[in-house]
């Protein structure tokens, strides 16, 4: 047999070593915004980093095994190849490897092809050594085989030096896998990871070095081990700015993510210097330049450089900001879908002194927003820029390129493993066959957002065979839905507490949500069971029902019911064609309760004599409301709006005993903040009134906060010691003031910091 054979290395390096400073990983950083047509540019930036002198590592890099040209004797050249066969491989299927390989049965040996399959063969990453033997079989037909060494199996993976994080934060980002081949490139990919994941909190010095070791006893085996090199985080300690007359410093850096550290760094991340967040920064002066009209700006060179003992970072940033510029005139050209003046109502840019470059944004997407609404889909606003480096005013003209009018094909929903499809596809204001909307897109996502069963909702368009039609994708991501809670604690004022909740907010995936709640202490006990149906029987009326019996001890009084609410609701604001759409809604609710009261309460005081306040019975009413209801997010709410407004009535015509006229009003507003914090205001006002001339407000109805009024303490002695009797108002107005904060985000275990404000009044 003769044998031709082609190596591309036989042995693995004892220790092979990776080493990455991270202090020149800077170099090379672009600012990028979007062009301004016949606007100068920023070119390109590169970051200067002044860093000492690092030392060499002590065993220099030891580079994978290279491919090397096959040595087939010649006399095998122009052979026809009867079959190509692969030996030697244990875990890799030989499929995989023959898909690499390009040379056939029926093909010519060819030395140049097949140096290449070598090549593609190596560049899997799963072999140590490639050989390539031609021979002649029984029926002398010549057999070309690719004979491989695989690299062995990690038998471990090893951390060295991971002290500052954690160990299960740094396996987060290995990809590398216990008993897996080794592969040299995903090893160095790994270690590039942890060092990422190291600048990004801070620690922006930090070396990382791998070693393959090859086991004592079983070759096929091998142990990775990373060995991180960890520095202290590196501050910012002084940000200063060269160039800048027209824009003082300060307000500079307030702009800037990166910060200078303070006495407070060790509670939050200022200070803390993340290559990620500095690019940014840098994007974002640029962006505030333009917005102030100066579009000429040129943010220079960053220079960083490193103190001595590595552990504070002074960086400069050198602008150039030459001249402002002021709006001229604004026009519309192209394709006009509307009059001009129309659609140049629809921008601001006219009405600014400065050129602001943000404010041409703004209008430009005002513009698509209104193709877009026309089913203009892929409509194009060009801004159209003319200076007049006299005076440096700027003509635009906004070039509007209308495009092909586009209709909705197929609507998908995908990520939905509970949630059935129709509770999803209820929500879209948008339909199959419908022309395209960028409105309507967006209002579909957020009223799905708004259901709260999801984590995320994107809504995306995609491509199809027909111009003139678009395909798009609702894709959401779950969020549990159930919960169920248990609660004891001890209290001063109630003693003993229980209370518990079992609840559904997306019952069998069908968007109707059940609920049990208990509480049982020394002063109150609730048992409430609660119903409700979003889309009744596929309408737009929604269906809530409560079942309740509700005992609890006031300040002077105590109150029991039993009985139940049966409510409908519509979007008034969809059926009325209103900007607001279902944000607006209508319900009207029934309620039926059997009420005692009786005297004495959490103070166990005496009640004015022969008073009619404490007169029970039954209380049959009707309550129209309206709600209006921007909140992202049903349970966790970062923004919008949520006021409602009510009338009750209960008198001689709902047949009821206990007589009464009630307004109330609720206004709460969503804020974010910072660091996920949310800012909640709430004002809330009622008034009450009685229908009946013979009798008072019942006192259960009344606004317990606020007045009072002095009472004999005992009925044995009416003209002895007088105690304070509560009796509430006729009128109230609270004002609250919220901030909610994470504790703990993968639980949704949230805080609240408050303050109340408000009492009750009386005629």
């Amino acid at each position: 047999m003769i044998e031709a054979v082609s190596s591309v290395g036989r042995n693995l390096p004892q220790t092979k070593v990776f080493r990455g400073i991270v202090g020149v990983g800077l170099v090379g950083l672009i600012i990028a915004l979007s062009p301004l047509t016949a606007l100068a540019q920023s070119p390109g930036q590169q970051l200067e980093l002044d860093t000492p002198e690092l030392s060499e590592p002590d065993t220099a890099p030891t580079p994978a095994p290279t491919p090397v040209e096959p040595e087939l004797d010649r006399d095998w050249a122009g052979e026809v190849i009867s079959e190509v066969v692969v030996t030697g491989n244990r875990r890799v299927e030989a499929d995989t490897i023959l898909d690499q390989i390009q040379t056939s049965s029926g093909d010519v040996v060819d030395r140049e092809q097949i140096s290449t399959d070598i090549r593609r063969v190596h560049d899997l990453g799963y072999f140590a050594d490639i050989e390539v033997r031609a021979a002649r079989d029984d029926d002398d037909q010549v057999v070309l085989t690719f004979v491989v060494e695989e690299m062995p199996a990690i038998d471990a993976i090893e951390y060295v030096g991971v002290d500052a994080l954690s160990e299960d934060e740094v396996q987060d980002v290995v990809t590398l896998r216990r008993f897996s081949l080794l592969n040299v490139a995903r090893v160095a990919q790994s270690a590039e990871a942890i060092r990422d994941l190291y600048r990004e909190e801070g620690y922006f010095l930090t070396e990382v070095d791998y070693e393959i070791t090859p086991h004592d006893e079983r070759p096929d085996l091998a142990t990775v081990t990373f060995r991180v090199q960890e520095y202290a985080q590196v501050e910012v300690k002084r940000v200063t700015f060269l160039g800048n007359e027209a824009i003082d410093g300060d307000e500079l850096q307030s702009m800037m993510a990166t910060r200078e550290g303070n006495v407070l760094s060790f509670l939050t991340d200022m200070g803390t210097f993340q290559e990620e967040r500095f690019e940014e920064d840098l994007q974002r002066l640029t962006a505030y330049y333009y917005n102030h009209g100066y579009v000429q700006v040129q943010v220079q060179m960053p220079t960083v450089r490193i103190s001595p003992d590595r552990r504070h970072l002074y960086i400069t940033i050198r602008i150039e900001e030459g001249p402002q510029h002021f709006t001229d005139e604004v026009d519309v050209q192209g394709d006009l879908l509307a009059d001009r003046e129309e659609l140049l109502g629809m921008t601001s840019l006219g009405d600014e002194e400065v050129f602001r470059y943000g404010v041409l944004q703004e209008d430009m997407m005002r513009l698509q927003r209104f193709y877009q609404d026309a089913g203009y889909a892929n409509a194009q606003i060009n801004p159209l820029t003319q200076i007049d480096p006299e005076t440096n005013r700027v003509n635009v003209a906004f070039d509007i390129t209308q495009g092909q009018k586009v209709r909705i094909g197929r609507i998908e929903v995908v990520g939905n493993a509970t949630t059935r499809d129709q509770v999803i596809r209820r929500e879209l204001a948008i339909e199959e066959g419908e022309y395209y909307s960028a409105t309507g897109i967006e209002r579909s996502q957020m009223r799905v957002q708004r259901l709260g069963f999801f984590e995320e909702v994107n809504v995306t368009s995609q491509q199809t065979e027909d111009s003139d039609v678009i395909d798009l994708q609702v894709q959401v991501a779950e969020r549990p839905t159930g919960t169920f809670q248990l609660g004891a604690g001890l209290s001063s004022q109630e003693n003993f507490i229980f209370q518990g909740q079992v609840s559904q907010q997306n019952l069998f995936g069908r968007g109707q949500s059940l609920e049990l709640s208990v509480q049982a202490s020394s002063i109150r006990t609730l048992f409430n069971l609660r119903f409700s149906e979003p889309w009744l029987f596929g309408t737009r009326w929604s269906l809530a029902m409560d079942l309740y019996n509700f005992d609890f001890l006031y300040q002077d009084f105590a109150r029991r019911s039993m009985g139940g609410t049966l409510s409908f609701g519509y979007p008034i604001g969809e059926m009325l064609n209103l900007p607001m759409g279902d944000a607006l809604t209508a319900s009207v609710r029934y309620k039926l309760e059997d009420v005692d009261v009786r005297p004495g309460g959490i103070t166990g005081g005496q009640a004015p004599p022969n008073s009619p306040l404490f007169e029970g019975g039954l209380t049959s009413s009707l309550r129209l409301s309206a709600r209006y209801d921007t909140r992202d997010d049903q349970l966790f709410p970062s923004s919008g709006a949520y006021h409602t407004a009510s009338v009750e009535v209960a008198d001689q015509l709902t047949l009821s005993e206990n007589q009464f006229v009630k307004l109330d009003g609720d206004a709460r507003a969503y804020m974010p903040l910072f660091w996920d914090f949310v800012l909640r205001l709430n004002a809330s006002a009622g008034w009450v009134a009685s229908t009946d001339s013979d009798r008072p407000v019942p006192l259960f109805e009344r606004f317990t906060l606020g007045p009072s009024q002095r009472v004999p303490a005992t009925t044995d002695d009416p003209a002895g010691v007088l105690d304070e009797f509560h009796r509430g108002g006729n009128k109230q107005l609270v004002l609250t003031t919220e901030i909610e904060f994470p504790i703990f985000a993968a639980a949704q275990l949230r805080g609240v910091l408050f303050a109340d404000a408000g009492n009750a009044f009386d005629d």
